[in-house]
């Protein structure tokens, strides 16, 4: 264990004669940042569960009072510190108006979470890199994925619906899939790269991918798999 983290466990009181039932909302909000610096420190593979409990000054039962499995515990932390900015986002361009450009928001907001969440990022990718092998994992992490790929697709049809835009050749969720995947590939770029990622690169494409949507639906077209 860190220096660090060795003294951030002595100053944190020893809660594990209580119960976290009892406690409810403080003791899942406590574990949730020991299990932030634990997947932080030691990655999501070689993160125990019972130092999760003991770094918070919880007992395991109390962890699983909570959280049925690792696996969940990570999820609510995904969800509290990365997919709650994001979802932030989503409804930003539902409710923005048509004049609002909202490119300089986005990067604005993906340079924000690569600086703040950095961390977690890195801990969402292992996962990933963990599920692409594991059948049970990945079943688990797509439903994940899925649930924010139909949020962010809703919200850029309503968007596209208060610009004015004519229905666009995609669907909603195909959309939603490439603007993910240009988030993950820049942010994985970026982390590694800085300076090959600027900072307001994200907003910029987005504008892009929207301009090139555009215009196929005024000429009328539709592309088919295999057209560039």
């Amino acid at each position: 264990m860190s220096s660090r983290a060795t003294r951030s466990s002595k100053t944190r009181v020893d809660r594990r004669s209580r119960t976290a039932r009892a406690e409810g909302k403080d003791a899942r909000e406590h574990l949730l940042h020991a299990a932030a610096e634990v997947f932080s420190e030691r990655g999501f593979k070689d993160a125990s569960v019972d130092e999760i409990a003991t770094r918070a000054g919880y007992s395991k039962g109390a962890l699983y009072w909570h959280f049925e499995s690792k696996d969940e515990l990570f999820f609510a932390l995904i969800d509290a510190s990365v997919d709650a900015p994001a979802h932030e986002m989503i409804e930003l361009f539902q409710s923005a108006p048509p004049e609002q450009d909202m490119a300089p928001e986005g990067s604005r907001r993906f340079v924000k979470l690569l600086r703040d969440k950095r961390e977690l990022l890195l801990l969402d990718h292992e996962y990933w890199s963990q599920a692409v092998r594991d059948p049970e994992l990945r079943a688990r992490y797509a439903a994940h994925r899925r649930r924010l790929r139909s949020a962010l697709g809703q919200a850029l049809k309503v968007r596209y619906e208060h610009l004015g835009t004519p229905d666009l050749p995609i669907d909603p969720e195909e959309n939603a899939s490439i603007v993910m995947g240009l988030f993950a590939g820049l942010a994985q770029q970026r982390l590694i790269d800085p300076s090959s990622v600027p900072d307001d690169l994200f907003g910029k494409t987005l504008v892009l991918i929207y301009r090139g949507l555009l215009a196929t639906a005024q000429d009328g077209a539709t592309p088919t798999r295999g057209t560039t």
